[in-house]
């Protein structure tokens, strides 16, 4: 065969490859490169926080935190209405003002518009809604002292019991010591109390959550990681003796508990 012909056919197969590709994937960013979805990842990797003003126009308009963290999964942002330049905002976090660089941004979904104001130095955003009814009637004040908005439990737990449940023989030896069956482990990830407050829910690569549980009598802490692809539970703390201290993280009592208590000798 020429090599013109040759040249000619590699040109066609490569002109239809594109074609195609255009045909299945033009209304789809498989690479997560398009300017909304960089916006909503931003906001989904960050500590999103809230005011008492925010958070009664939300009730108000009967939008609850299931819905938020929805919305920030799935909107579609409206770059118009947005101010992509940042600016100067003062607020208040964990008692402290503090004047944040922000970039205001109108996210849309199931017809209706909130506003989140995100600034990536302090890896966090702010919600702000737009167009609180105006029969609302708001008595807080306060929109500049900011708490945490947290992912709701039944989500959590909903990501959790999504992905295959990965156990590693160290944490199985575990379970078979302690006489935690598969059927607790099961009912783990349906009643148990996941201590959001304590957890790391922005961690990366992996978020990690504690959940708490009654097993034969005893609390137990299931220390938690959800993967890309698999949520692994990584260790089992028994937690008599433990208690939350004001100041002093929860996580820093569990892994000194781990490291001491041993007694099923699954990690030698």
């Amino acid at each position: 065969m020429k090599i013109s012909k040759r040249f000619l056919y590699y040109f066609i197969g490569f002109g239809l490859g594109i074609i195609l590709t255009i045909i299945l994937f033009v209304n789809k960013d498989i690479f997560g490169f398009l300017p909304s979805n960089r916006v909503l990842k931003d906001i989904q990797n960050s500590n999103i926080l809230i005011s008492d003003v925010e958070k009664e126009k939300l009730e108000c308009m009967n939008i609850d935190e299931a819905f938020i963290f929805k919305m920030i999964e799935n909107a579609s942002v409206n770059f118009s209405n947005s101010q992509t330049s940042y600016s100067d905002e003062k607020f208040i976090i964990n008692g402290y003002e503090k004047t944040v660089e922000v970039k205001k941004y109108e996210l849309e979904y199931e017809n209706k518009l909130i506003s989140f104001w995100i600034a990536p130095k302090d890896s966090i955003s702010i919600l702000h809604t737009l167009n609180a009814d105006k029969n609302c009637v708001i008595s807080a004040t306060d929109s500049k002292t900011l708490d945490v908005l947290y992912m709701p439990s039944s989500l959590i737990f909903e990501k959790l019991n999504s992905k295959e449940l990965w156990l590693n023989k160290n944490i199985k030896c575990e379970l078979e010591c302690l006489n935690i069956k598969d059927s607790d482990i099961e009912e783990l990830f349906k009643t148990g109390e996941l201590l959001i407050s304590e957890s790391f829910p922005n961690r990366k690569p992996n978020p990690v959550y504690f959940i708490k549980q009654n097993i034969n009598g005893i609390d137990w802490v299931f220390w938690v990681e959800l993967g890309d692809t698999k949520t692994r539970i990584k260790y089992v703390i028994d937690m008599s003796g433990i208690k939350a201290e004001p100041g002093q993280f929860l996580i820093n009592q569990l892994f000194q508990k781990v490291q001491e208590d041993n007694s099923c000798n699954c990690y030698d």
